[in-house]
């Protein structure tokens, strides 16, 4: 808490009123996550401004789109919510039709997916994946893989930042578009570019408006280790598909 108040753009909030808020939507993110039901989940869609919905779903289905998020700021809100806007997209999360653990599948599944105008969302903050090297997110080191980038630079993607926020009276959705690659850019100059835009928007949400502001366990760990003077480098490996498939039927 220390840490990201000393980082905070809301300085004109004290302390404890920054605190307060940051708790407050800690606790409603989990409560959405552990308990929150179909109907919930609905409701929370159904209070989003429908030309906001319908403007977002024209901007992701007129080119090949692939959006991005972090493991914060209503994660799994965010993720059903898309799903519902976008049911012949694909969501890859750390679980269902298309989990991170089955690698490869997903990304197919995703490449596939944005080639035909139906959006992709990822987060490639996750810890599933061979380490492909780290980013610096107000000084921490985050251990990022290439799978987002990659995706992006093999179907030409437009890349965009899919944000769920808290409002006065509920939830809005705001998307920020990102890079996308050149024609002829090689994929290590697209990746630094990506991966540029991608802590610009992690640092914009961990400094900005602290109802918005949810911790996750995984970002505990990051801001910790780097407190402490190390890296948080825990991974979860992948499975092929065959792997998950046998797995399964045992």
């Amino acid at each position: 808490m220390d840490f990201l108040y000393s980082k905070t753009r809301y300085s004109s909030i004290s302390r404890g009123d920054w605190e307060e808020q940051v708790r407050t939507a800690t606790a409603l993110d989990e409560n959405i996550t552990r308990r929150g039901s179909a109907a919930l989940l609905k409701e929370i869609g159904h209070g989003v401004d429908r030309a906001i919905k319908a403007k977002i779903k024209r901007q992701l289905t007129s080119a090949p789109t692939l959006a991005v998020c972090y493991h914060g700021g209503f994660s799994v809100p965010r993720r059903k919510l898309f799903a519902r806007m976008f049911p012949e997209g694909v969501v890859i999360g750390a679980s269902g039709k298309h989990a991170a653990h089955d690698g490869a599948f997903a990304l197919f599944a995703a490449r596939e997916a944005v080639l035909g105008c139906r959006p992709a969302l990822m987060s490639p903050d996750g810890r599933f994946g061979r380490e492909a090297g780290t980013i610096n997110v107000l000084g921490a080191q985050l251990p990022v893989t290439e799978g987002a980038p990659f995706l992006a630079h093999t179907t030409n993607a437009a890349v965009v930042w899919f944000a769920l926020l808290r409002k006065e009276n509920g939830f809005t959705l705001e998307v920020s578009p990102g890079p996308q690659p050149d024609k002829g850019e090689r994929f290590s100059a697209f990746r630094d570019r990506f991966y540029r835009f991608y802590v610009d928007r992690l640092e914009e949400a961990f400094t900005g408006d602290p109802s918005n502001l949810p911790l996750s366990v995984n970002w505990k760990l990051t801001f910790g280790a780097m407190l402490a003077g190390k890296v948080y480098r825990q991974r979860r490996p992948t499975r092929s598909r065959d792997e998950t498939q046998h797995s399964d039927s045992d």
